[in-house]
Order: C-alpha cells, then sequence, then structure tokens
C-alpha cells in the first residue's frame, strides 16, 4: 500500500478478485439482504456500504448479463456489457470499502502490540474515509514527523509511529449517524484526540431537496437533516466524548467549501454551519478546538480567483462518475491523480466540487498538525514512549 504524498494509491488485483468474491456472496446472498439484517449491519457501528448496495447489486447483474450475451448472442456487445459491469463494480467497490486503518483493524492489531503510542480517531463522512476525496489520514504522520525533526514513518505501515491514527470515517454519514452509531466503536480504540470532520451531508439536505431525501434514505433517518438538528447532533457528539472520555482532545473542523463559487447558495448555507460549528466549539472549553478549514481554503480560492470558472456543487455527482472510474480502475497512470482530473474542471482544491484533491488536503493536513502540536503532541509521544 503506497502512502505517498502525491502519486496515487495502487490497486493489489489479488485483494481485488478477493472482495470480488467476497462482496458478490454478499450481494447475491438472499439472507444478507433482508430488511433485518440490512438494519443490524447499520446499526452495528462498524463500517457498512450504505448508499452503495443497489449500485453494486446493479453491477454484478450487468456482469452476469454481459456474460449471458457474450456466450449465447454476440461477443462484442457482450464484451462491451460485461467491461462496463467490472468497471463499475470495481469502482463501487474501491469508493466504498472499509478504510484499512479503521477501528476494527486497528482495536485486533493494537492488542499484539507491546508499545503504545498516541491515538488520533478521526470520525467524519467521505472527507475522512478519503476513497472519493484525497484522503487526510496517512499523510499526518509524515507531515507530523517533519515538524518534530523526526525519522518519518515507512509509507508501507497502516498504523505508523510517532501516531497512531484510526480512520473512522464513512461516505454519506450525517452528525446523527455519527451520534446515534459511531461514537461507541470510536471511543474504543482509546484515543488520545479525536478530530471530528462531519455536517457536509446535513448542508447537502438543507441545500437541496433531491439530495435531502437520498441522505434520509442512505442514513434511514426519521426526518430530513436541518441546520437546528445538526447543532443539537454535534453538540450531543461533543458532550458523549466527553462524559465517556474527559481528558481526550477534540478538534472540530469547520466544513470546506461547496464548490468553489464562494458567493454560490450552497456556500451561504456552509458558513451558516461553520457558525454553529465555531459555536459548538466555543462551549466546551479548553480541551475542544476549531479547525478552521473553510477559512484556510476561502483564502486560497479568493487569491487565486479560480472560482468564477468552475462549475456549481450541483455538477458534482456527474463530474464524480467521469472523476472515479479513472482513478480507481486506472491508477497505473503517473498523472491520475485527483490534481490532474480535477484541472479540466479548473478546481484549484477540490475534486468534484464537494471531496477535495491533493492541493486541498495538503492544506487541511497542515492544520490539523498544528493542532496537535499546540495540544503537546510532542509531550504526549514522550510520555507513551
Amino acid at each position: 500500500m503506497d502512502l505517498g504524498n502525491d502519486p496515487p494509491s495502487t490497486i493489489d488485483l489479488s485483494l481485488v478478485v478477493n472482495s470480488w468474491l467476497s462482496v458478490g456472496s454478499l450481494y447475491l446472498s438472499s439472507d444478507t439482504n433482508t430488511p433485518q439484517a440490512i438494519t443490524m449491519a447499520y446499526t452495528s457501528g462498524s463500517h457498512d456500504r450504505r448508499g452503495f448496495d443497489l449500485a453494486m447489486q446493479t453491477s454484478l447483474g450487468v456482469i452476469v448479463l454481459g456474460i449471458l450475451v457474450l456466450i449465447l448472442y454476440s461477443w462484442k456487445i457482450g464484451l462491451t456489457v460485461l467491461m462496463a459491469g467490472c468497471i463499475s463494480f470495481i469502482t463501487m467497490e474501491a469508493i466504498s470499502a472499509p478504510p484499512e486503518n479503521g477501528p476494527v483493524n486497528f482495536i485486533g492489531w493494537s492488542r499484539r502490540q507491546n508499545t503504545r503510542k498516541p491515538v488520533l480517531v478521526c470520525l467524519g463522512d467521505s472527507l475522512t474515509h478519503g476513497n472519493c476525496s484525497a484522503s487526510i489520514t496517512p499523510e499526518i504522520p509524515p507531515k507530523l514527523c517533519q515538524a518534530l525533526g523526526m525519522t518519518p514513518p515507512k509509507y508501507n505501515e497502516i498504523f505508523s509511529d510517532p501516531l497512531w491514527i484510526v480512520n473512522c470515517g464513512q461516505n454519506g454519514m450525517t452528525s446523527r449517524t455519527i451520534l446515534h452509531e459511531r461514537l461507541s466503536q470510536a471511543l474504543g480504540c482509546h484515543p488520545d484526540y479525536i478530530l471530528l470532520w462531519i455536517g457536509t451531508n446535513d448542508v447537502r439536505a438543507v441545500y437541496k431537496q433531491s439530495w435531502s431525501k437520498e441522505v434520509v434514505r442512505i442514513n434511514d433517518l426519521p426526518l430530513a437533516p436541518t441546520l437546528d438538528g445538526f447543532e443539537r447532533n454535534l453538540k450531543g457528539i461533543v458532550d458523549f466524548i466527553r462524559q465517556s472520555s474527559p481528558t481526550v482532545q477534540i478538534g472540530i473542523c469547520t466544513l470546506p467549501p461547496m464548490g468553489e463559487d464562494l458567493k454560490s447558495k450552497a456556500n451561504a448555507v456552509v458558513r451558516k454551519a461553520n457558525d454553529i460549528i465555531e459555536r459548538v466549539a466555543g462551549s466546551d472549553g479548553e480541551k475542544t478546538t476549531l479547525i478552521p478549514v473553510f477559512g484556510r481554503l476561502e483564502a486560497i480560492l479568493e487569491k487565486k480567483r479560480r472560482s468564477w470558472n468552475t462549475p456549481s456543487v450541483d455538477w458534482f455527482f456527474w463530474i464524480s462518475v467521469v472523476m472515479n472510474p479513472l482513478f480507481h480502475v486506472i491508477p497505473f497512470f503517473s498523472w491520475c491523480n485527483w490534481n490532474s482530473l480535477s484541472k479540466p474542471f479548473s478546481h484549484a482544491i477540490l475534486n468534484d466540487g464537494l471531496h477535495l484533491n491533493e492541493h486541498g488536503r495538503d492544506e487541511v493536513v497542515d492544520l490539523i498538525v498544528d493542532w496537535l502540536l499546540k495540544k503537546n503532541i510532542a509531550k504526549a509521544i514522550a510520555v507513551k514512549s
């Protein structure tokens, strides 16, 4: 696994084949498609593939159809259908796959270690998950080592010194989902630091009715998200963490722009959500810190003045339909990274208009490292060592 700064991740073909078999058996099994089984999976606190279930089932159906057409009718048409199904399935599998440095892997791995290091748990949505956005979690240890003058970690290590990072992010999550499903497992990793970066899907639901229906469906919400609900949920998350782990340091990130037009209606909603985040972060005392992601990225966009020529965030889904297969299916070319793929759309910090490219990710990682340094990460490393 390559965790370098700019080169794109590569796919181990044996892992892909194994995941096809395991996921294929899951989605073709009648038992796991029962409402009871799905509900249990979605409320277990573990990573699941909500929002991608139907797409993956459909892709498997297209693959089977392509094979039948290839054998029984026309090899050209069948091969085309088969390739389309395979590309779709590989992309959905890659986007929805649990992060390797997720909590389940971490808990098992940490039990086998003879030493301990400080633990940072990252809670959030696709921006944290990092499969359709440039991933922040692999970049924090090397930048932290650089800031502390330490030997950089090996890039093939999933959990690397001097800071063990657990990725509890998942695509599509809302603040309510984090509050009701993910906190117990995250706290089970015994974190010293928690990074909370949630709210983009709440904002999507407030901004656009069709997105609201999607967010409600994916998260099985009783009601559509609202900004008032977002504030209650965010405060509930912080209160739960504080009651369960009084000494843990919490960093709450403001949300990044939705689209690079800073004057858009979508970003007006983002600013309202960020006002809420600032209030919640400011009400919890010294152990909760606001990490000003929006302000940093806003300054870059204003300086480069590229926001006028970029597509509206309303187009993000169709842009991602083009970008994600290119990134995940053909990652063998050096040009195939989020920065390169976002250039045709004149994006400076975002790839599809909603998620980060490597430029945007690096800015966020710098802010996170600054927060860790201010919260005595050097002392925590020395004590744990």
